[in-house]
């Protein structure tokens, strides 16, 4: 695990303080914004183009050496 010592207080990174906000929140409202980040990712994978994307890149043969 990272550490503010490993990287200096000052250089953060800002995703790493973002997690820390939102370790901070309620339990009811963290389970709020990960229930509307789910339902996005539902209408991600339900889209068309994403669906089609993702079957040229899984489908094929597999091949073994």
């Amino acid at each position: 695990m990272i550490t503010e010592e490993d990287i200096g207080a000052s250089e953060t990174p800002e995703s790493l303080i973002e997690i820390r906000e939102f370790m901070k929140l309620p339990i009811e409202e963290r389970r709020r914004i990960l229930a509307e980040q789910a339902e996005q990712m539902v209408e991600h994978y339900e889209e068309e183009s994403a669906r089609r994307e993702r079957e040229l890149w899984q489908g094929g043969d597999i091949v073994e050496y």
